[in-house]
């Protein structure tokens, strides 16, 4: 009866151990609310080919509307832009017509009363030749690659220790059950 007693002892100690670490991995960071930032602006490509597109960005903080002004040639192909924290998060992209004159060409962002703008420098397109195969045969079927290590999340090895932990501790119990009447002979 003192074995059980000891070897539930040892678990349920295991177990209250680990409780705070597998519930703070299970929760994850908090990184707080999002502080408003400035007005600003910007493209992610500073040079594009005729043809080409590329990616405005930026951020209004006051007002939730905004105006692109671009060049003449430059036309939006989409809108990503989100509202968020008190503001709109900015994200446009433009594809340059071919006919556009290469050179440099400004993009301006009307918001908050303030005017940012970006320059986009358009060059001339580059004849693209056609990409040849690398084999000429292409295998089907999926790859035979073998096995790799799992993903597994955090938790999952702190619940691993603990009950090796758990385990260690309750033989530890058993043992020191078992000994006690040896010595008492």
């Amino acid at each position: 009866m003192r074995i059980r007693h000891a070897v539930f002892a040892g678990v349920t100690a295991a177990a209250l151990a680990l409780l705070p670490a597998t519930a703070f991995a299970a929760q994850g960071v908090d990184e707080g609310p999002e502080k408003p930032k400035g007005t600003k602006f910007s493209v992610a490509q500073k040079t594009v080919e005729a043809g080409g597109t590329f990616t405005a960005q930026g951020r209004c903080v006051i007002s939730k509307k905004f105006v692109i002004v671009a060049p003449e040639g430059f036309k939006q192909i989409s809108d990503k832009s989100v509202v968020r924290g008190g503001g709109i998060d900015v994200k446009l992209t433009f594809r340059v017509q071919p006919g556009v004159k290469p050179g440099e060409h400004w993009v301006t962002m009307l918001c908050d009363t303030v005017e940012p703008s970006a320059l986009v420098k358009v060059v001339p397109a580059t004849k693209k030749e056609p990409v040849k195969k690398q084999v000429s045969k292409v295998p089907a079927g999926a790859p035979q690659t073998g096995g790799g290590p799992v993903d597994e999340p955090a938790s999952a090895g702190w619940l691993i220790a603990g009950l090796a932990g758990a385990g260690v501790a309750g033989a530890g119990g058993v043992v020191l059950m078992r000994r006690r009447p040896a010595s008492r002979s």
